[in-house]
């Protein structure tokens, strides 16, 4: 992965401070409102015009005045849909300070969590020739959040694609239709489920559609550039049936720079070489785009994904491998016998907020079995959940409502827990299982089951 370690800038100085906005834990597809703060620590008032969400499911009021030495709120919505674990939306806004940029930046910070298992279910077909046989793929849907998750119904599709659920309501079938536009699809298939906290459900669909004629590659990598050099890049165009053919038009979107159409270096009928030069006079950093090709005998346009990094001449890169994860994690679960019994039935949406504590504090009230556990190095780890399960090889189905938050202590280096099962019937058996959510919102075991009898 590549990060970029930012060179310090002195810039006008501001009297306007713009505070995040937190709006906290939410499930998915949950529309969450809060107010951006506005401080103004100089003489004369601020005005805030023209706000505009990143995203165009995303909204923001427009503007406010911050009045001197005084605090304005503009309400910003957020759309979660499919998102999940930390989540950052972006907001602008122009503002009247003298000699400011005319542009100032606000954002919104969440942490999404999802019913399903899985954080983010995909059928990708990869690249497919519509000269040969159309491919079905399927994806398996299960949640450990709720006990009977079925799919209900295909919502919403791409018209390319034919869809079905499975008679086990769990699993979708999706087929490729010879239809399909040409170049890279992402979309989705949209789905209905039985869940009320969380009555949707989206699987992305990927799939890279060779026609008859086929870059060499898709997306097309600019890789690094600088803006003192000369960022220029060959594309070859190759047809699969080897038919010469025409190119009429050629253009980037999104990114800025020219493209020539030109004869392959091996001159022959069925190969056309695109000649991408990219202007070094745009916004640095990250470059995305798409070179739109246009290829009249099929009356079709074939679209290209690009991508590149446009950075100045001294500015200084950094490569970063991703942080190993660190060994040593370990749980054990022990178990406190009650005295007396709790109501029967775990319902996950009226199930009651338990109280957790650190194993240094008092053990949580009430009489149900008392879980302890331990963790080292939980610093990919944003919470806790508990599964239960009135047999060893399951289902475990989630019985605390709440997440329960790992320590938040500098380093993250060792957290330590308890949490009470007040909802565990005297004189049954259980299973219990502690699973991780981490800042992706990935789900992943943490504990092996430990049986357990409530007294």
């Amino acid at each position: 992965m590549l990060s970029l370690l930012a060179a310090t800038a002195t810039g006008p100085q501001t009297h306007l401070t713009i505070s995040p906005c937190r709006i906290g834990e939410h499930q998915q597809f949950d529309v969450a409102s809060c107010d951006i703060e506005f401080k103004n620590d100089g003489d004369k008032p601020i005005t805030i015009s023209k706000g505009e969400a990143a995203l165009p499911w995303d909204m923001v009021e427009k503007g406010a005045v911050v009045p001197a030495h005084g605090t304005s709120y503009i309400k910003a919505t957020v759309d979660l849909r499919d998102s999940v674990g930390f989540v950052k939306r972006s907001f602008r806004f122009a503002t009247s300070e003298p000699g400011q940029l005319a542009v100032r930046g606000a954002s919104v910070h969440a942490f999404v969590s999802t019913v399903l298992d899985q954080v983010a279910p995909k059928i990708d077909f990869e690249a497919v020739k519509l000269s040969g046989p159309m491919p079905t793929k399927s994806i398996s849907l299960s949640s450990r959040e709720v006990a009977d998750f079925r799919i209900l119904s295909i919502t919403e599709k791409p018209a390319y694609v034919d869809a079905r659920v499975g008679d086990d309501g769990r699993t979708v079938y999706a087929t490729l239709r010879k239809d399909a536009p040409w170049g890279l699809q992402h979309e989705k298939i949209k789905l209905r489920t039985n869940v009320p906290q969380q009555p949707q459900a989206w699987i992305s669909v990927d799939v890279n559609v060779i026609g008859d004629v086929a870059p060499s590659g898709n997306p097309f990598s600019f890789g690094l550039m600088r803006t003192n050099a000369n960022n220029e890049f060959l594309l070859r165009l190759t047809s699969e049936s080897g038919k010469d053919f025409k190119v009429a038009t050629a253009k980037l979107d999104g990114i800025k720079g020219r493209v020539d159409v030109t004869a392959c270096v091996v001159a022959s009928p069925g190969c056309r070489m695109l000649r991408i030069q990219v202007a070094n006079d745009q916004q640095r950093g990250r470059l995305q785009g798409t070179l739109l090709v246009e290829l009249p005998e099929f009356h079709r346009t074939l679209p290209i994904e690009v991508v590149g990094m446009l950075l100045p001449p001294d500015y200084v890169v950094h490569d970063f491998e991703k942080d190993l994860e660190k060994s040593g994690q370990a749980a054990s679960i022990t178990t406190a016998s009650p005295s007396t019994g709790a109501p029967a039935g775990i319902d996950l949406k009226q199930a009651i907020k338990q109280q957790v504590h650190r194993n240094d504090s008092p053990p949580p009230a009430g009489d149900g079995p008392l879980l302890k556990w331990s963790v080292a190095n939980e610093g990919t780890v944003y919470a806790y959940i508990i599964y239960r399960s009135d047999s060893e090889s399951g289902p475990f189905v989630r019985v605390n409502k709440e997440l329960i938050r790992a320590a938040d202590d500098e380093g993250n280096a060792f957290g330590t827990y308890q949490y009470r099962d007040n909802s565990a019937v005297p004189g049954r058996t259980y299973w219990y299982q502690i699973g991780t959510v981490k800042g992706t919102g990935e789900k992943a075991p943490l504990s092996g089951a430990q049986k357990v009898v409530a007294k």
